[in-house]
């Protein structure tokens, strides 16, 4: 038995890239709700939009995550 390191390699680097990916849109999304209830707090314009796109972010990492799982359970095939 011998183990194919350039495809663990791989798996490595694809599991570290997925996850900084759903991490940095989480965050956006965190950093524009945030955002926007500060811009709400001190009566601006425009929190409705920037509030959107922070939800919009963080329904994109569900979309992600969703994806992950249908990869990884082979009943969804």
């Amino acid at each position: 038995m011998s183990i194919d390191w350039i495809s663990l390699a791989r798996v490595a680097a694809v599991t570290v890239v997925a996850a900084v990916a759903i991490v940095s849109v989480v965050a956006g999304g965190a950093t524009m709700l945030d955002k926007a209830r500060a811009r709400a707090d001190a009566g601006g314009s425009g929190a409705t939009g920037i509030a959107a796109l922070g939800w919009a972010m963080i329904g994109v990492a569900g979309l992600f995550i969703l994806f992950g799982l249908y990869l990884i359970v082979p009943y969804f095939h």
